[in-house]
C-alpha cells in the first residue's frame, strides 16, 4: 500500500481538477476560435479558400486539445488507481468515479461514417 500524506493527495487533486479545466476551456475557445473564422469570412463575402488556412490550423488546433483532454482524462484515471492503493482510498478528493470512456479515439478523431 503506497502511504501518502493526506495534504499531499489534496494538492494533485486540485491541479487535477485545474488541468481538467483548462484544458475544457482550449476546447471551447478553439471551437469558437473556427466558428468565427467561417462566420467572419461568410459575412465579409471573403473568397471560399481565403480564410482555409487559418481554419485548417485551427482545427488541427482543436484535434490536438480534444486529444489533450482525453488524455488528461486518462492521467485521472491513473492517478484515482494509485489512489484506491494507498491509504488515502477512502478519501473524498472530488474526483468523479473510476471508469472507461464512453468512445476511444485511438489517436483518431474522426471515425470513417462510412463504416
Amino acid at each position: 500500500m503506497h502511504e501518502i500524506e493526506t495534504a499531499a493527495g489534496r494538492v494533485v487533486a486540485n491541479d487535477t481538477q485545474k488541468s481538467i479545466d483548462a484544458v475544457d476551456q482550449a476546447v471551447m475557445s478553439i471551437a469558437h476560435l473556427c466558428a468565427s473564422i467561417v462566420e467572419v469570412s461568410k459575412a465579409s463575402r471573403l473568397p471560399v479558400g481565403t480564410a482555409q488556412g487559418a481554419l485548417s490550423m485551427a482545427g488541427t488546433g482543436l484535434t490536438n486539445a480534444i486529444e489533450s483532454h482525453e488524455d488528461i482524462g486518462r492521467a485521472t484515471r491513473e492517478l484515482i488507481k494509485i489512489q484506491k492503493a494507498s491509504n488515502l482510498e477512502t478519501v473524498g478528493f472530488g474526483c468523479p468515479p473510476l471508469h472507461e470512456p464512453s468512445a476511444r479515439t485511438d489517436g483518431k478523431v474522426f471515425a470513417n461514417r462510412a463504416a
